[in-house]
């Protein structure tokens, strides 16, 4: 009696990247939902521009579906600014090819808050919301990070 053959599963396509000639982005599309809440594009805020809720510690892991979601606002990602922690800083999840330099806080860039550099000096800042708070309280944060508040009304 013969086994049947084994065949690896996938949906056709493995999400292998590939950097591009011109440093690699803008990247593939994400292969996860990026949990992502934006204000909208005309709406100015001395705060956030919008709050992010990545599944796990290691940001970086998460990095590229972020640049992804972000681009269509921010254009080409330059230059990510974030208070990293010790598991993102080992294992970085962008390679030099996608053209992205990783960097730490600014001085006076709050503790949860990450900075995502475009062309032209454009800049979106994100609230970084703990990857393992519990959805409800997630979303309220995330709807409170881009409501204007009464100053802004």
């Amino acid at each position: 009696m013969t086994k049947p053959t084994r065949r690896l599963f996938t949906n056709g396509d493995l999400r292998r990247f590939r950097a591009a000639a011109d440093g690699g982005q803008p990247f593939e599309a994400p292969t996860r939902t990026v949990r992502l809440l934006l204000r909208d594009p005309d709406e100015h805020s001395p705060g956030v521009d919008g709050a992010w809720w990545p599944r796990g510690g290691n940001l970086t892991a998460e990095l590229h579906d972020l640049v992804c979601a972000l681009t269509p606002r921010l254009g080409r990602a330059e230059r990510i600014t974030f208070d990293w922690n010790a598991l993102s800083i080992a294992q970085r999840g962008i390679d030099p090819p996608d053209g992205i330099d990783l960097a730490g806080p600014a001085p006076d860039q709050p503790h949860h808050r990450m900075h995502v550099f475009g062309r032209g000096g454009r800049c979106l800042r994100l609230l970084i919301i703990e990857p393992m708070l519990d959805a409800d309280r997630a979303y309220e944060d995330m709807q409170a990070s881009v409501t204007p508040g009464p100053e802004q009304v």
